[in-house]
């Protein structure tokens, strides 16, 4: 069943409890060693199965929120992606007197639209790409550029800086803007072959920790691939420095420099008008294939993005860290007022009857009201350049649940 985009739902209750298989053995807490060895297989089933998934279903792979083992043979390439970052966090500090001042100058870009801003598909991207175009008219990539991209926020990246003409390849994840979807489909980012890349001559590729296995990493740099890993970053300023880390290896740091100025101002815009004196409490629900069922924590990126959005995470309240399997004694501790899932969980389950059937769903206050707010996921977790207008849809369905509850 394809889920419904950016809907509240208020759906009848329908009878029957269907059994559940919960994980077992996962914990996130920091507190618990015990729990650091099972992490990784967690993390391993969360991309095994988003990958069987993406290839029926043609979306988003993993959440990058999920914990990555650390692989060895990555870390030259990780110091490089460290270095960057730091050369950007530079950048951003002494960037901050000049996005203040452009800020008052600039025309207010955060009006209420009349619709989800995710829903104008690939226009966003291409007027993000013709406006650094134009702050920028001197940079170029360096001619002969071939570029893959293997994660789906670092293809929009891609996009927004107006530099998708080097694309000559992807990942499955790689799904925004809809036009991406015509270049050559790598598979998922985990899965790769080294020999299927080279065919199309990449002279660089860019992807976050996820692109592996480390040797065919290895294999293309000894083919003399520029490979760059972007560290996936829970923060709000994480589209800033993926997009100055992307624009650097590009040669294009000018266009970049003006993008992330942009989406910082829209960004500050959009928080402080999401501030609120009544905030709801959300529960982000992550559910796949296969019974996997879990809750999200404090340290994911649904905190960043619940918090952002003028309300309180309700895991992180009870005192959920990381990931936790979802049972009704979690869903009990937290007591949401909310429920916010993701469209492709959403139909795992066939829609809000089944979501609801989950043991410990429909005791709470979001389960009782049918609080139910579903988003895509590379939107809504993506941190990519819609991270500003991801946060601004979330804030939007929380007024409009707000009202309803002041109405009653």
């Amino acid at each position: 069943m394809r889920a419904v985009r950016h809907r509240i739902w208020r759906w009848g209750l329908l009878g029957a409890l269907v059994a559940v298989v919960l994980i077992s053995g996962l914990g996130c807490s920091a507190d618990e060693r015990d729990q650091s060895s099972a992490q990784p297989d967690v993390a391993q089933q969360l991309q095994q199965q988003d990958a069987a998934d993406a290839e029926r279903q043609g979306d988003s792979a993993t959440p990058q929120e999920q914990q990555v083992q650390e692989r060895p043979e990555q870390e030259q390439q990780r110091l490089s992606a460290e270095q960057r970052e730091a050369q950007v966090q530079q950048q951003t500090a002494a960037a901050a007197t000049q996005q203040s001042q452009a800020q008052s100058d600039a025309p207010d870009q955060t009006e209420q639209q009349s619709e989800p801003a995710q829903d104008q598909g690939g226009q966003q991207a291409s007027a993000q790409g013709q406006q650094v175009e134009q702050a920028s008219d001197e940079e170029s990539v360096p001619e002969g550029t071939r570029l893959i991209s293997l994660f789906g926020d670092i293809t929009e990246i891609v996009y927004a800086l107006g530099v998708q003409d080097y694309l000559v390849a992807r990942d499955t994840s790689s799904i925004y803007p809809r036009e991406v979807e015509e270049l050559p489909n790598l598979g998922f980012a985990g899965g790769l072959n080294a020999e299927a890349i080279l065919a199309f001559e990449p002279t660089i590729v860019i992807g976050t920790p996820m692109a592996g296995p480390p040797g065919v990493l290895e294999q293309l740099g000894q083919a003399g691939v520029e490979v760059l890993i972007v560290d996936d970053f829970n923060s709000l300023d994480a589209p800033q420095i993926k997009i100055r880390m992307v624009g650097d290896a590009l040669g294009i740091p000018q266009r970049a420099a003006a993008l992330a100025l942009d989406v910082g101002r829209r960004m500050e815009a959009v928080t402080a008008a999401a501030v609120t004196d009544d905030p709801l409490r959300v529960l982000l629900v992550y559910i796949r294939r296969g019974g996997l069922q879990l809750v999200s924590g404090e340290g994911n990126k649904s905190q960043v993005i619940i918090e952002a959005a003028g309300a309180i995470d309700a895991a992180t309240e009870a005192g959920i860290v990381g990931w936790q399997p979802l049972t009704p004694e979690a869903l009990v501790a937290s007591d949401p007022d909310v429920y916010l899932v993701m469209d492709r969980g959403l139909a795992v389950v066939d829609g809000i009857e089944g979501l609801l059937e989950i043991p410990g769903m429909a005791e709470t206050k979001a389960g009782q009201n049918r609080h139910i707010i579903s988003m895509p996921d590379l939107y809504l977790l993506g941190f990519g350049p819609r991270l500003p207008e991801a946060i601004a849809d979330l804030a939007t369905f929380l007024q409009e649940i707000r009202s309803e509850i002041a109405s009653e």
